[in-house]
């Protein structure tokens, strides 16, 4: 499966891009919250302080691709409610409808600590999410 870490940052003119992949739509959806947090920042040396809960779900059974998106943005949400950055994730179940997991990170007081410009929001541009025959494999952008 393509490299070893999990995630890869693509350049793209006005917004930012990602590249996930993992044996299951659980990695999956652990490395494309640790690809899109790149972007902000650094993990390397950063101690996690706090755990949110998330869950996210639909009524009816949707694109996956649709649940990646409504979960990242859902992270985003946290981040600028609670000021909080993630830096490690555990993803517990991926269904039809739902997901469900774990975000952990720190409170960021001063943006001046962050590596990049804090992502505002997960856009459709170019997003694609897709099975192969050696796990999944996710692309999206998001506006910083």
């Amino acid at each position: 499966m393509q490299q070893q870490v999990g995630y890869q940052i693509l350049d793209h003119t006005a917004d930012k891009g990602v590249r996930a992949w993992g044996r299951t739509l659980e990695e999956l959806f652990e490395n494309a919250s640790r690809g899109m947090y790149r972007l902000v920042v650094d993990p390397t040396g950063k101690q996690a302080e706090l755990s949110f809960p998330i869950r996210v779900e639909e009524t009816d059974p949707v694109d996956r691709s649709d649940l990646l998106v409504k979960w990242l943005r859902e992270l985003i949400y946290l981040t600028d409610v609670h000021k909080a950055v993630f830096t490690d994730f555990t993803v517990h179940r991926v269904t039809e409808t739902s997901v469900e997991g774990e975000a952990r990170g720190f409170i960021v007081e001063d943006n001046a600590v962050l590596d990049g410009a804090p992502v505002k929001a997960v856009t459709y541009h170019g997003l694609r999410l897709e099975q192969t025959s050696e796990g999944w494999v996710a692309e999206f952008y998001v506006d910083v």
